[in-house]
């Protein structure tokens, strides 16, 4: 099985750096030993807001692929959903609940995706879609899908990724964005 997870803290710095480390750890200690994804979320939420201050939360996707079923079983925690494309059909991985961090009582729900050949999924931090460009106009869901799209015909995952941040960069321009950008793309072969 391989997990993939991704995550965005409330702030910048060594004090975001500190908290994203703390759910990477939680993450990684639950993991180890639950199978129920959403319980391994609901106590990485329990640990947070025990040990963090009232602002510092947190968006967490994590995600586990079965590669012999070809399925993905995952639990959404206030991410940006990730996209599942699939024929030129769109679908947005959303299952989950809260983010982290807030509410000691949040509970969670798992959701499972049976993956097909030519299946794109792509994870992103907010710093891909909120990018924007000198018209302060945001690159946007449509827009990565778009760029999802454009790079099917390309030869492996690693190709089709660059030209995606590609497309959200000629958008962008010169134009400094804040935030970060962090993604994942997932490619389902054949066989």
């Amino acid at each position: 099985h391989v997990g993939i997870a991704l995550g965005d803290v409330v702030g910048k710095g060594v004090a975001a750096s500190l908290l994203m480390a703390s759910v990477r750890a939680s993450l990684r200690a639950y993991a180890h030993d639950l199978y129920d994804i959403s319980q391994i979320i609901r106590r990485v939420n329990v640990a947070l807001t025990q040990d963090t201050l009232d602002n510092e939360f947190a968006t967490l996707f994590y995600g586990v692929i079965d590669p012999v079923e070809k399925r993905l079983t995952y639990c959404n925690a206030g991410h940006n959903p990730p996209l599942l494309l699939r024929h030129d059909k769109v679908t947005e991985l959303d299952v989950g609940g809260l983010i982290v961090g807030i509410d000691q009582r949040a509970t969670y729900d798992m959701g499972i995706i049976h993956l097909e050949p030519g299946d794109l999924l792509l994870l992103f931090s907010d710093g891909m879609s909120e990018a924007k460009n000198f018209d302060n106009i945001q690159f946007g869901k449509e827009r990565i899908v778009e760029a999802m799209k454009s790079s099917i015909t390309l030869p492996d995952a690693s190709a089709m990724l660059k030209h995606i941040l590609w497309q959200m960069h000629c958008f962008t321009g010169l134009q400094h964005n804040e935030d970060d950008t962090t993604a994942v793309l997932i490619h389902a072969l054949p066989g």
